[in-house]
């Protein structure tokens, strides 16, 4: 079995999701939780029409507008873009495992989106992905 650390040197884009569920920036927060509810993940890249990546919404952003719903269902009408977290951190697909779990610990957050170079979505990386790597020791 391959150690811990040989895990920690893989590229993410051995390690990530790359068929990920992504919302555009202008659709209303009521398509956002029919998403949700058909997953069972914590947050989603929201992009442009070309695939560009300008934030993440998560189930706590739900729960933000659901409590801003109690007095005015009018809400959910609302776009993703009014709600969704801005200059969300990004790997690319050659950084490696290590760099994703210090970025994943130091920020507190679950997933991380992978973009290319032009700033496209190609892949998530989740927690579990993380671990998997390195209790797997997957290496180079």
């Amino acid at each position: 079995m391959a150690s811990p650390a040989a895990g920690l040197t893989a590229p993410v884009e051995s390690v990530m999701t790359s068929r990920v569920v992504m919302v555009l920036e202008e659709i209303p927060m009521a398509e956002v939780r029919a998403i949700a509810g058909r997953y069972d993940y914590n947050g989603f890249p929201v992009v442009t029409r070309e695939g560009r990546l300008v934030g993440m919404v998560t189930k706590g952003d739900l729960l933000r507008v659901l409590k801003a719903g109690l007095g005015d269902p009018d809400v959910w009408l609302q776009p993703v873009s009014r709600w969704m977290a801005h200059g969300v951190l990004a790997l690319r697909p050659k950084d490696s495992v290590e760099t994703a779990v210090s970025l994943m610990v130091d920020s507190g957050l679950r997933s991380l989106p992978v973009i290319d170079d032009d700033g496209k979505v190609v892949g998530i990386v989740s927690r579990n992905d993380l671990m998997g790597a390195v209790e797997g020791g997957i290496g180079p």
